[in-house]
């Protein structure tokens, strides 16, 4: 569903994006997050901002589906990556 990670051009992170066109509202993952653990740092209609703690990695979920990792540690991103693309894949309206 989502295409390979790629590097920020300039901003040292990682981006994911959906192959297909989706919607979602990142606002629904912040229960779900909060209760595993992680830090939820901003919500609104336009970003869900959540701070993994024990990686020390921010990373923003948009209603388009796009992921960025916050991060230039591309082991912290394949991690991170699986356990996000998995939940929003299980919460998807296509």
């Amino acid at each position: 569903m989502y295409d390979v990670v790629e590097p920020c051009s300039d901003s040292g992170a990682y981006r994911a994006e959906p192959e297909d066109e989706i919607k979602l509202d990142p606002q629904v993952f912040e229960k779900p997050l909060k209760d595993k653990g992680y830090e939820i740092e901003f919500s609104s209609d336009v970003i869900l901002l959540v701070k993994d703690v024990d990686l020390d990695v921010e990373i923003g979920i948009y209603p388009s589906g796009k992921l960025l990792f916050k991060t230039t540690d591309k082991k912290k991103v394949d991690e991170l990556f699986d356990r996000f693309t998995s939940m929003i894949e299980d919460d998807v309206e296509v």
